[in-house]
Parts: structure tokens; sequence; C-alpha cells
């Protein structure tokens, strides 16, 4: 074999090696972008995707940051609603999210518990932030169920939407291991303060919540403690 026959030999190698390497790192970046939990049967609500900018800066946003507990009773849009949603969860580019995520395995889940949305009747939802949309969990007000599980904090009950988030843990840990527990905390910070900070440019008030009975919350949402659970709360209203 000369020279010229082996080069040619090892570009044939090598491209077949190349291509097979892209269809996996393809099929790799599918399957991390589709992790949404889906729930069959129901009717999608598909949101707006006109989204608001709100009238402060990043830093003035920052800046001016804080904890709202006392709320009006005036409703959120269901743009409104959307847009901190997708500030949150939403698909910026891709498959990659609005917050970033260790591995890009994105192992949170969004639930809403709304009590006062413009065309939205109360009830437990929770967010596909692949479709932009949202599924009804249970219909109904659980608004005094929420604060009682929640140490009786005055938010919940009062709040437009309650923003809860949970974590599937074995998207992160397979690969992460136990570290990935961390990460996943981590995560729910980063979505937090992206509420917060695109709430408030929009004129709303957000208070974290840590303190809650995390197996009430769990049953609540119909959720398997044994592979998810409910480890963060925001409650949303206008100021």
């Amino acid at each position: 074999m000369n020279l010229k026959s082996g080069l040619k030999i090892f570009l044939i190698i090598f491209l077949f090696l190349l291509i097979l390497f892209s269809i996996y790192i393809y099929l790799n970046l599918e399957k991390m972008g589709k992790v949404d939990q889906q729930i069959s049967g129901e009717t999608k609500i598909f949101l707006p995707k006109e989204f608001i900018k709100g009238e402060l800066s990043v830093f003035d946003s920052i800046k001016t940051r804080r904890s709202v507990r006392d709320y009006a009773k005036e409703p959120l849009s269901l743009r409104e609603l959307s847009t901190l949603l997708f500030a949150t969860q939403g698909i910026t580019s891709g498959y990659k999210r609005a917050a970033p995520s260790a591995g890009a395995l994105y192992p949170i889940e969004t639930y809403l518990a709304v009590n006062n949305v413009e065309g939205l009747a109360k009830g437990l939802y929770h967010y596909l932030s692949q479709e932009h949309s949202l599924v009804i969990v249970k219909p109904g007000d659980f608004s005094r169920e929420i604060r009682k599980y929640c140490l009786d904090q005055d938010p919940l009950e009062n709040a437009a939407v309650n923003f809860i988030w949970s974590a599937v843990f074995e998207r992160t840990t397979k690969k992460y291991e136990e570290r990935g527990l961390r990460y996943i905390f981590m995560e729910a910070g980063h979505i937090s303060q992206n509420l917060y900070l695109q709430a408030n440019s929009m004129g709303l008030g957000v208070v974290a919540i840590g303190a809650f009975d995390d197996e009430k919350i769990n049953q609540l949402l119909d959720i398997d403690s044994e592979k998810e659970s409910v480890i963060y709360i925001n409650s949303v209203g206008r100021k």
C-alpha cells in the first residue's frame, strides 16, 4: 500500500467517524432539550409570545429589587404571566433556556398555582417550555392549602400566581452524581432571580419562599416524591 492509498483510507475512516460523532451530538442535544414532563390527555393553553420588555434597565432592576409580600387585588394579564414564564424557563435559542443549567440538563419543572390571572381559571398548572404552553393539573382554588403547607405565610394566599419549582434529580445526578444536587439548587436560584428582575421591571412584586412542607406540596401537585420534589416557591403579584 502506497502513501497515497493509505492517506485516502485514513480520510475515509476519519470522515465516517466524524459523521457518527455528529449524529451522536445531534441526538443528545435533542434529548437535552426535550425534558419537559408531559401530562397526557390535557388541553394545552398556548401562551402569547408578545413579551413585555419592562420599563427598567437590568441595572436599575437589580438596584431596586426587593422582596414584596403585599399585593394589590388587580389581576395579572396573561401576557404578563407569559413574559415571566419565558424569563424564567423559556426557550431562548435551540433547546437552551433563559436560565443556566449544568450540562444543559434542565432538571427544574415549573408549576403554577393561579389565583388571579386574566384568561386563566384558578387552578394548578404545569408549564411546557418547549411549546411555551400550560396544561392544567387540577382546577380550583388552592390558595389556602398552599398557604397552610407553607407555614401560613400570607403572600401565598394573596398572590396573583405562585411559581412552584420542582426538581427531577436524576436528570442531573446521573451525570454529576452527588455534586449534581448542588447544581440543581444553584439553578433554582438563577431561575428565581430572573423572575425577580423581570417582574420588578414590569412593576410586579415577588417574594421567595423556602419554608414549606415538601411532601404536602408534592401530593398537591400529584408528583412522585421518589423521583421529583418541590424545592422552591416564589409568589408574584401587582405592587
